[in-house]
């Protein structure tokens, strides 16, 4: 218990000296005493320290005026906490805890090399009127003939040798009952699905697959560990007009863009550098991502996923370039599923 303790410190340690930094810069400021807007035990808090979690606040919130103050003034009692930890913390020496001191240099590590990353990414460059009108045209399932979708599937986990049993079952069933109990004759275990997706929200593939087809109709998509069954229930034609994409297409391109940046910045730092891997990771080359060990499925336990299965297998891996990129503040679902084409 006394080791996990230290760990919770230690986490709470990290934030509280982070917080406690921006007052200490600004205790010079302070001694007009119109910055200073409360002290623990001596030691000054100013309102630098709230405007800043404030303003974080409210780009990932937006805040009124009336939610504002009393939003600062959670923020003031948590600082106060947070003081009063940090002041405890140094009492007993846990600044001097090696562990703590190698957990604020990797937060610093990390703040710094992400505030570089923002900086050098906001320089990426945003679409122009053409490329927004192209993309706009080019994807009609998307916007002009969007439609939300009512789907019921029924994942199968069969060996792949019976994937060209299923799909002839399903070229001549057109009843997603009767593909039920024939499963459970023939003893292929699968899982029931039911929700409703926006086509934004499904992968473009699967999309481009789902499209064509009539309400009541059925499809099977398989792949290497399993095949699904998905049955279009019903539909409803939602078109979205060209203006109301245009942001929505534009953070998409500009996402793409700062994606690139970020590739091409990190190509260019590895190749400037002098990298050199030792010991057990002498094999490891500059530049070169190593490859993740694969997950076997017997790894994994199978549960009943809240999405279509025929999704989430057709959706592609995100690029790790495209972690450093934070979704706009008001990014809607059409705007995540723009993200995973």
């Amino acid at each position: 218990m006394r080791v996990q303790n230290q760990y919770v410190l230690l986490a709470l340690f990290s934030v509280v000296l982070t917080l406690s930094a921006c007052g200490d810069k600004n205790k010079t400021e302070a001694k007009g005493g119109t910055q200073v807007v409360a002290k623990v035990n001596g030691d000054e808090i100013s309102i630098h320290q709230i405007n800043f979690q404030l303003n974080r606040l409210a780009q990932s919130k937006g805040l009124t005026e009336a939610q504002s103050k009393d939003a600062a003034k959670q923020i003031l009692a948590r600082l106060v906490d947070q003081q009063l930890l940090k002041q405890q913390a140094t009492e007993t020496k846990l600044d001097r805890d090696p562990r703590i001191l190698q957990a604020i240099e990797a937060s610093k590590n990390e703040i710094l090399a992400q505030a570089y990353l923002e900086q050098m990414l906001s320089k990426a460059a945003k679409p122009s009127v053409t490329q927004v009108d192209a993309f706009y045209k080019e994807r009609p399932e998307l916007f002009e003939n969007r439609r939300v979708f009512r789907l019921q599937e029924l994942a199968i986990n069969v060996t792949k040798d019976k994937h060209a049993e299923i799909a002839e079952k399903v070229a001549i069933t057109k009843n997603i009952n009767e593909i039920a109990a024939w499963l459970k004759e023939k003893n292929y275990p699968f899982n029931a699905n039911s929700n409703v997706r926006a086509a934004e929200q499904l992968p473009l593939d699967f999309l481009k697959k789902l499209q064509p087809l009539k309400d009541g109709d059925l499809i099977a998509v398989s792949n290497d560990a399993s095949v699904s069954i998905v049955h279009l229930a019903a539909s409803q034609n939602m078109p979205i007009t060209r203006e109301k994409a245009t942001p929505v297409i534009e953070q998409y391109f500009l996402n793409q863009n700062k994606a690139a940046l970020a590739k091409k910045e990190m190509a260019a730092l590895n190749e400037k550098a002098n990298i050199e891997f030792i010991g057990a990771f002498a094999d490891m080359k500059k530049g070169v991502q190593p490859t993740p060990t694969a997950i076997k499925k017997s790894d994994t336990k199978t549960s009943q996923l809240p999405q279509p299965v025929a999704a989430q297998e057709m959706a592609k891996p995100e690029d790790p370039a495209q972690a450093a990129e934070k979704p706009a503040k008001d990014a809607s679902s059409m705007d995540k599923g723009l993200s995973g084409l």
